[in-house]
């Protein structure tokens, strides 16, 4: 091991241990030798969005990765799904600096590079900006695909481990009305649909934007699912439970999806909605180790705040929250219709 090395080496291990300032101090030096300097700009990317300057990440990444478009094969084994990955140019992307819930300038907040994802899509920008509005309280991706959920092809049997979880989020939302018809939006695995069936809830449908999760929801358990995009999605039905288990997250405009969603929800029913939540105690305590924070087919983080705040503004109030039982860091909330507390 030579003396660059070994001088990086220590600066990884600092940057491990927290210990930020010695290793910018030793990344800063380092990156004066040409063969060095794109590694150092990717390390000191991580270390201005740690401590606070997102906008100088973003434009350390980037210059590490025109500078060494291959980098990622010596940051990470051959086993990590961006081992592979190259740089070739910054895809061209829609990019937004107003909140997608009030149209109030966001300022830069967060910076990840999206190709540490343990499911790095390729065909996505290696890097993402995250922007925070003042006005609601809410996060949004600065720059993302236009489309992001092609197609999926791979096989997703339900996990049985799943059916409980459902089966107890199901029986709480009984609390909130009586009716048994269900529509949910994203039907995955179809995990919901299949425990909501065993219960009695019927009619039962799902939509998905992917294919093949509306096929297997068809072909392997008999349930009737449509490929839809929610925001696009037309019925005169009217549904006693609306479930939308992470959904909001990946949606570009979520305004419209929870006006949707209410005009699609019966007066006297019920809608669940998980999400992540940027301010949850999971994400307080795991930081910037949190997963959620580099998943690439998130474009909005809501808070307590303003996901209350968005459903309030279609009439829609909370009457349960609760910590997810599924995903680290998400939260879960029951809402109904304001018309029903008049009465």
């Amino acid at each position: 091991m030579n003396d660059l090395t070994e001088k990086y080496q220590k600066a990884m291990e600092l940057l491990a241990a927290n210990r930020l300032e010695e290793s910018a101090d030793i990344l800063l030096k380092l990156q004066k030798v040409k063969s060095m300097a794109p590694f150092c700009q990717y390390r000191l990317a991580a270390i201005s969005n740690i401590t606070g300057d997102p906008e100088t990440a973003y434009n350390l990444y980037y210059k590490a990765f025109r500078a060494k478009p291959d980098i990622a094969k010596y940051l990470f084994q051959e086993t990590h799904s961006g081992h592979s990955y190259v740089f070739k140019s910054k895809k061209p992307e829609k990019e937004r600096e107003d909140c997608p819930l009030c149209g109030n300038r966001g300022v830069p907040y967060w910076c990840y590079s999206m190709i540490e994802a343990s499911n790095h899509n390729p065909s996505i920008n290696p890097i993402r900006l995250w922007m925070y509005c003042k006005e609601c309280h809410h996060l949004f991706a600065k720059d993302f695909p236009e489309k992001i959920f092609m197609h999926n092809t791979n096989p997703r049997k339900a996990n049985p481990v799943y059916f409980n979880y459902y089966s107890k989020i199901l029986e709480v939302i009984r609390k909130y009305t009586a009716g048994m018809s269900l529509f949910e939006v994203g039907v995955g695995a179809s995990e919901c649909l299949l425990a909501a069936r065993e219960i009695g809830y019927d009619p039962l449908l799902g939509i998905d934007v992917i294919e093949r999760h509306v096929e297997d929801a068809i072909k392997l358990y008999g349930l009737k699912a449509e490929t839809a995009d929610f925001n696009e999605y037309q019925s005169e039905h009217k549904w006693d439970v609306i479930i939308m288990g992470d959904v909001l997250e990946h949606v570009d405009d979520p305004v419209a999806a929870i006006q949707k969603a209410e005009s699609l929800l019966s007066d006297e029913g019920a809608l669940w909605v998980s999400t992540p939540n940027f301010e949850s105690a999971h994400t307080i305590v795991v930081g910037h180790d949190d997963v959620m924070r580099k998943q690439q087919y998130h474009l909005n983080y809501f808070s307590r705040e303003s996901l209350y705040s968005l459903l309030g503004r279609f009439g829609l109030v909370p009457v349960e929250y609760q910590i997810s039982g599924h995903y680290g860091g998400s939260m879960e909330v029951i809402a109904i219709k304001e018309s029903r507390l008049k009465e």
